[in-house]
């Protein structure tokens, strides 16, 4: 499964002080477009459903996935006692994420990115900072937060949309760098735009994940 992320705003290095409070609010930017694909996708429609599996069975591969199958209606009936549901939110420290790559689901992904910035093509170690710590920004924007950090810096909404349950879930990534051409704003050297192709690899083939197989 392949989609789009884009992002406009300012991204600093990390550098040797975490920046949470910029960390959340890059978040807060990618939490309305993964909520909106959750929600239009019909992959990921079909993956709420496979996701709810029985408790301590060896699930089989055996799913119905025709265009006539229909499926459970998850908001209606969400996972019973019996059962546990592989795509549930994840409380940290009292507010729920919803990431989409997560262990429970065996996926991984990689990311292709597009990095337009202030700065001219080779420019990596300038005023806006070390290429490799505004990617980790970007990283730490796409997961769930630490629990210490939720408690100080905690998201808008809830529950908050996220890409990564864990960035160690990131298999690689590449990067295609580039001179942005919009005035900055107030002369801003941290301003980027950013387009962040995602694909998403099954690491190990269940019920739950074959939605995701093939697209």
């Amino acid at each position: 499964m392949k989609f789009f992320l884009v992002y406009h705003g300012l991204l600093p290095g990390s550098g040797n002080k975490p920046k949470p409070d910029v960390v959340r609010d890059i978040r807060d930017k990618f939490h309305p477009q993964l909520d909106h694909l959750w929600k239009v996708n019909a992959t990921l429609r079909r993956l709420r459903q496979a996701a709810i599996v029985p408790k301590g069975d060896n699930v089989g591969l055996a799913v119905s996935d025709t265009p006539f199958y229909e499926g459970r209606d998850v908001d209606a009936y969400p996972a019973r006692e019996d059962e546990v549901d592989l795509c549930a939110p994840i409380d940290q420290s009292g507010k729920l994420y919803i990431p989409l790559v997560r262990g429970s689901l065996q996926l991984n992904c990689h990311l292709s990115i597009t990095f337009l910035r202030q700065e001219d093509p080779g420019s990596l170690v300038l005023q806006g900072g070390d290429l490799d710590n505004r990617i980790k920004t970007l990283f730490d924007a796409l997961r769930m937060p630490d629990p210490f950090v939720q408690t100080s810096y905690p998201q808008a909404q809830n529950p908050t949309y996220c890409l990564l349950e864990s960035d160690s879930l990131i298999s690689g990534f590449d990067i295609r760098t580039g001179r942005l051409l919009f005035p900055s704003s107030d002369n801003h050297h941290h301003e980027v735009h950013l387009s962040i192709e995602v694909a998403i690899d099954v690491l190990k083939v269940g019920e739950w994940n074959i939605p995701l197989i093939g697209n």
